[in-house]
């Protein structure tokens, strides 16, 4: 009798979960992936949470990651053309036909710094164009169904008992089974990315 209780019991729930909707299988997902890493997990309340089709190239980890070191490259490069400016400005204060042993000395100081920081511009820059031909090639090629995704909001309290909001995109396996990767939402990494992603779909000027 136990058995065949265990059997209906058993049966019941594999109908019951063929039967959940996508939003309900992510929601299950996501709730025991944020409490997992929330702080106050007690506290985690769901508020929206929208499920789409994800493809390649923008929704595939490796490309959002690539993007991302872009991104970075990117602002380095602009923190070494600050250099080399901040450089090249002490470089016109020392030079000159009247130098003394001091001048000479900052001079030299101010070249050096300017020559270093060149170099690492420029060896960045080379990194640069190859990460950009990389996306170039995958952007350019048939986008691929990958899985699902989801843009989840919910409500907690912080520690000082205010309640917060966070956003949480959200990549899954095809048959929903598993979290892939997430990203916070709110994050300037995140933001940033979606930035740069915004200009590679911008039409080009005539």
């Amino acid at each position: 009798m136990n058995k065949t209780i265990y059997l209906v019991f058993a049966i019941l729930s594999f109908f019951i979960s063929c039967n959940k909707s996508p939003e309900d299988k992510a929601n299950a997902l996501i709730k025991e992936e944020v409490k997992k890493n929330l702080l106050n997990a007690d506290t985690y309340e769901p508020v929206e949470t929208q499920v789409d089709s994800a493809f390649t190239p923008f929704d595939e980890p490796e490309f959002y990651n690539k993007t991302l070191q872009v991104c970075k490259l990117v602002m380095e490069m602009h923190e070494y053309s600050e250099e080399m400016k901040d450089a090249q400005f002490s470089m016109s204060i020392w030079g000159g036909p009247y130098q003394t042993s001091h001048d000479i000395y900052e001079y030299r100081e101010a070249k050096e710094k300017y020559e270093k920081n060149e170099k690492k511009k420029n060896e960045t820059e080379q990194k640069l164009l190859k990460l950009r031909d990389g996306l170039k090639e995958k952007f350019n090629k048939e986008p691929k169904f990958i899985g699902l995704k989801a843009r989840h909001r919910f409500r907690f309290k912080d520690n000082d008992g205010q309640t917060t909001f966070g956003e949480i995109h959200f990549l899954f396996d095809k048959e929903l089974t598993k979290v892939i990767t997430s990203y916070d939402m709110d994050s300037p990494e995140y933001k940033a990315v979606y930035m740069l992603y915004d200009k590679m779909v911008e039409p080009e000027a005539d």
